[in-house]
């Protein structure tokens, strides 16, 4: 059996189990402070829910079955630490997403002037947002968010705007509301509805993606709520 303390604000990568049923036994490093399991969230296949409606809570934590070929990944947005149980070392399952991959390295954001010189940007774009690990161009009626290899963005929602995603470049996994989807080809398109979590991860080592979007309702940078920040972005 393989154990590891998951803290507050971090997740697990995102593995693809083997041919063998896989079993996670989850519980808080405190047992005097139960977790709130609604706001602990997990991918199994192309699901993205909360753990609760997942697994079977006992008084000693809570328990997940993982069939096999399955992908899987525990995401801990509440506030206590918890210690995780594997019935199996998840280290030898395909590894399709590593959300700290980088994260110890210098994190310099992006010089829009170099990136437009090796990438394909349409002129007209009216703004540029530069991070370290994607870079936005926003046009009068759309944006072109390009997404670093190896990384996504955060996992959010919002309450005052819905988006419309279209594949432009790259073969991204897409979380929409609770659904996932792996290998997404070149023009797929995506609705995110008020309210649904949502994200873009790049899984390729050498290819950028890259995502038009545009948006129905009040752009405001206030009315994102980042479930899971792993690139640790602020804009304050």
């Amino acid at each position: 059996m393989s154990k590891i303390t998951l803290k507050s604000g971090r997740g697990i990568k995102l593995f693809q189990n083997d041919d063998v049923s896989l079993t996670i036994d989850i519980s808080t490093t405190n047992p005097n402070m139960p977790p709130r399991w609604d706001e602990i969230m997990m991918i199994l296949g192309t699901l993205i829910v909360p753990i609760n409606h997942l697994g079977r809570i006992s008084p000693h934590g809570l328990q997940i079955i993982i069939p096999p070929f399955s992908q899987y990944m525990v995401i801990n947005s509440g506030k206590i630490d918890l210690d995780l149980s594997f019935s199996l070392d998840p280290k030898n399952h395909k590894i399709l997403y590593d959300p700290y991959l980088y994260e110890h390295e210098n994190h310099k954001n992006y010089d829009s002037e170099e990136f437009k010189s090796l990438h394909l940007v349409p002129d007209g774009y009216i703004d540029i947002l530069a991070k370290w690990y994607s870079i936005k161009f926003t046009y009068p009626d759309f944006n072109y968010i390009f997404i670093r290899p190896g990384l996504g963005i955060s996992l959010q929602m919002h309450t005052m705007r819905e988006e419309h995603w279209e594949v432009l470049e790259g073969q991204p996994i897409i979380i929409a509301g609770s659904k996932i989807s792996y290998d997404t080809k070149k023009g797929t398109q995506f609705d995110i509805p008020l309210g649904a979590v949502h994200t873009v991860i790049n899984p390729s080592d050498s290819k950028w993606v890259l995502i038009r979007e545009s948006i129905t309702g009040k752009f405001d940078e206030g009315d994102i709520v980042r479930v899971f920040n792993p690139n640790h972005y602020s804009t304050g």
